[in-house]
C-alpha cells in the first residue's frame, strides 16, 4: 500500500469518522432536547398531580378544621351553661347559707339588744295590746259562763212560757 492510498483512507476515515461524529453529536441533541422534553413534560404532569393533590389536602384540611372547630364551639357552650349552672346552684346555696346566718345573728343580736336594753317601745306595745286583747277574751268568756249558769238556774217552766211569749225577755212598748 502506497502512501497515497494509505492517506485517502486515512483522510476518508477522518472525513467518516467526523461525519459519524456530526452525527452522532446531532442525535446526541435531539436525543437530549428529547430528554428534556419528556423531563419538562413529566414535572409539569407531576406539578399538576401535585398542586390538584395539595388543593385536595388544603382543602380536607380546612373541612377537618371547620368540623373541629364546631365541635369545639358545641363543647363550650356545652361546658359554659353546666357551668354556669353550677355557678347559680353554688350562688344560691350560698346566698341561703349567708341569709340563714345573717338572720341568726340579727336574732342574736336583737337578743343581746333586748337583754342589755330591756324590750323596744314598739315590743312593750304589742306585749300591752295583747294582755288587753287576753283580758277581753278573758271577760267575753266570763260573761258567756254567767249568762249559760243563769239560763240553766231559771226554771224550766219559766223558759218554756219565755218561749211560747215569743222570747226570753218582755218587749217595752
Amino acid at each position: 500500500m502506497s502512501l497515497t492510498e494509505s492517506m485517502t483512507r486515512l483522510c476518508g476515515e477522518i472525513v467518516a469518522g467526523r461525519v459519524a461524529r456530526l452525527g452522532f453529536v446531532r442525535d446526541l441533541g435531539h436525543e437530549v432536547a428529547s430528554m428534556k422534553a419528556g423531563f419538562r413534560q413529566a414535572h409539569h404532569e407531576m406539578a399538576q398531580r401535585s398542586k390538584a393533590d395539595r388543593q385536595d389536602f388544603v382543602e380536607a384540611l380546612g373541612l377537618g378544621v371547620a368540623s373541629l372547630r364546631a365541635e369545639f364551639r358545641r363543647a363550650h357552650k356545652d361546658m359554659a351553661r353546666k357551668s354556669r349552672a353550677e355557678r347559680r346552684a353554688a350562688t344560691d346555696r350560698l346566698k341561703k347559707t349567708v341569709g340563714a346566718r345573717r338572720r341568726e345573728f340579727a336574732l342574736d343580736l336583737a337578743g343581746a339588744h333586748r337583754i342589755w336594753f330591756g324590750p323596744s317601745p314598739a315590743e312593750l306595745k304589742a306585749k300591752a295590746e295583747a294582755e288587753r286583747r287576753a283580758k277581753e277574751a278573758a271577760e267575753r268568756q266570763r260573761r258567756a259562763a254567767e249568762s249559760r249558769a243563769k239560763e240553766k238556774a231559771r226554771p224550766a217552766a219559766a223558759r218554756e212560757a219565755g218561749e211560747k211569749a215569743g222570747g226570753p225577755g218582755k218587749k217595752k212598748g
